[in-house]
């Protein structure tokens, strides 16, 4: 239960005072490709990997529409291929992962929408955080039907509210069985919407259909 309150906690502070890497879809659209990413960008639960599957989250946080898809290329041995889009503004930027039992990435690729082939980048350590506590947060849970584009879900619900230089800071998460954790989850199943000051984010679709959006590097 201590993770989940330091991802919502995150959450709210990213809602509240800058656009971060934790809500889908903030990011790149329409930047230069990246040149490298931290080994723990993958957030997801490679068990509920599959070919095929994939799954969108749309999101509302402090400027336009903006959009995460999140989707399985395949199997290779013990290590998945991965894709992630984060869409902003119409602007598409994608990141291929190779993504070990360990949920580490071992070999990453970039490109945007537009390209036909995948440029390989650099993957790091990632960054150590800064040092001190942790924000301050309480924590009420209830189940509810939540309902989200994709579908409406029997979720089991967090109000967490968080405490931040002296001022409360609440955020609302939804967690279904109904849904995978390749995006995001915890032990309530993966994450169907969430709300905090400044965003609001929702599972948009998914499928079982997907496809590499560009061929896959060769081995």
């Amino acid at each position: 239960m201590s993770r989940i309150l330091a991802a919502v906690a995150a959450a709210v502070l990213c809602g509240t005072f800058w656009g971060c890497q934790f809500i889908p879809g903030r990011g790149w659209g329409g930047a230069p490709l990246p040149a490298e990413v931290p080994n723990n960008m993958f957030s997801g639960d490679l068990g509920d990997a599959k070919e095929g599957r994939w799954m969108r989250y749309a999101s509302d946080a402090s400027g336009p529409r903006s959009s995460t898809t999140v989707k399985v290329d395949g199997k290779d041995g013990g290590n998945w291929w991965i894709e992630r889009w984060m869409d902003a503004g119409g602007s598409s930027t994608g990141y291929l992962f190779v993504v070990g039992g360990d949920k580490k990435i071992s070999k990453a690729w970039a490109a945007h929408q537009e390209d036909k082939e995948w440029k390989e980048i650099k993957v790091t350590e990632p960054a150590k955080g800064a040092a001190g506590d942790p924000p301050k947060s309480t924590l009420k849970e209830s189940d509810e039907k939540k309902e989200a584009k994709a579908g409406s879900f029997q979720s089991h619900k967090l109000d967490v509210t968080t405490n931040i230089g002296g001022k409360d800071y609440n955020s609302l998460s939804w967690y279904s069985k109904d849904v995978w954790k390749l995006q995001s989850g915890s032990e309530h199943g993966g994450l169907v919407a969430m709300e905090s000051t400044g965003m609001k984010m929702g599972l948009d679709a998914k499928g079982e259909d997907g496809k590499p959006s560009i061929e896959l590097p060769k081995k």
